[in-house]
């Protein structure tokens, strides 16, 4: 699978510790290297098993190789989208800009409501 593109753990956009004390330094570092690494090395072992059936010509379960292979990859894609999304506090916007702000205010009034209820979710069992 040498010419084939692998999936590849991104490096953080922010140093281990700009996240705290909301995100422990050993909180990101675990996330990121051990779990969202996990997902990339996933989809790669998944890759690498498809190529090998198909240069042996052997079967596989298909479906179940395809399911697997879009759990591992998503597992990427979000965590991706989600380390793209952090900010440490001096850089972070005290609301949203744009049209996330139009979407929040025309859905729930304001971005106060809008935080109101996503806490009220978020600690309801």
């Amino acid at each position: 699978m040498a010419d084939k593109k692998k999936y590849t753990l991104p490096e953080l956009p922010y140093a281990g510790n700009a996240l705290e004390p909301h995100i422990t330094q050993a909180q990101l570092v675990l996330h990121h290297d051990k779990h969202h690494a996990a997902y990339v090395n996933g989809a790669n072992a998944i890759l690498e098993r498809l190529d090998k059936a198909r240069e042996s010509g052997s079967d596989i379960d298909m479906k179940a190789t395809l399911k697997e292979l879009s759990f591992q990859a998503g597992g990427h894609v979000l965590h991706s989208l989600f380390w793209a999304n952090l900010a440490p506090a001096s850089k972070a916007k005290k609301e949203p800009e744009g049209a996330l702000a139009e979407v929040l205010k025309k859905e729930f009034g304001s971005f106060e409501r809008f935080k109101k209820e996503f806490t009220t979710a978020a600690v309801s069992t």
